[in-house]
């Protein structure tokens, strides 16, 4: 059982330096699996923070409703990243909602069983407070980013992004390996489904993007 929990953890980028023993009491507490198939919610928005997750397989998309009951998409996260981070630090509600994108599965650390040895690691503090510091700014960039331009830029500029941070090379140009639907893409950069099929088909006409069965193409001419 400790071997697995090892194994589960071992990616989790909050640990990438810490001390050996200092990580075998991390892999001796509380560490648990859960599998989810797509469509699947890990968390909703308003549940309590109290659980970090490092996802093992499959994506999750986090959406946030906002005042007028619209979904908005605030990034997409894949296997190697960690959801609910501020469960390590601070008592709250998660602000939006993790919904797997595929078959998933997650490793997940309880906060209270890690803020006994973070007490005890002074270097692991610093380093979780690290960690949490570089994702706000990466969130807070590709939600900016995600804001401007027209409708073209924003659903081009998600892509590459997306391709960027989730694609495989292939000989036309980068598979985006994340399942996306019209009305993800849609919420992601604020628009209406209507709008975001006019540009999917204008870049496709323009030879910019491609589907390949679930998956979306963005062509070698992109980057």
């Amino acid at each position: 059982m400790k071997i697995e929990r090892r194994l589960c953890l071992q990616d989790l980028p909050l640990f990438d330096n810490v001390e050996p023993d200092v990580f075998s009491k991390v892999c001796g507490q509380a560490a648990s699996r859960r599998n989810l198939q797509r469509g699947d919610t890990l968390f909703n928005q308003g549940d309590t923070i109290d659980t970090l997750y490092l996802i093992k397989a499959g994506s999750f998309k986090l959406a946030r409703v906002n005042e007028e009951g619209k979904e908005i998409i605030l990034q997409v996260a894949a296997k190697g990243e960690v959801l609910g981070e501020t469960a390590l630090f601070r008592s709250g509600t998660h602000p939006a909602t993790a919904i797997a994108l595929e078959d998933a599965r997650v490793c997940a650390l309880n906060r209270l069983s890690l803020e006994e040895i973070i007490r005890e690691s002074p270097d692991l503090a610093l380093q979780v407070i690290s960690s949490l510091a570089n994702r706000l700014y990466s969130t807070w960039e590709q939600f900016t980013e995600l804001r401007t331009g027209s409708i073209r830029d924003k659903v081009l500029n998600l892509f590459i992004r997306l391709a960027v941070e989730h694609g495989e090379s292939s000989s036309e140009g980068t598979l985006i390996k994340i399942r996306l639907t019209q009305q993800d893409i849609a919420d992601f950069i604020g628009a209406s489904r209507v709008m975001v099929v006019q540009v999917l088909k204008e870049l496709a006409d323009q030879n910019y993007i491609n589907k390949v069965d679930k998956y979306y193409l963005l062509k070698d001419r992109c980057f």
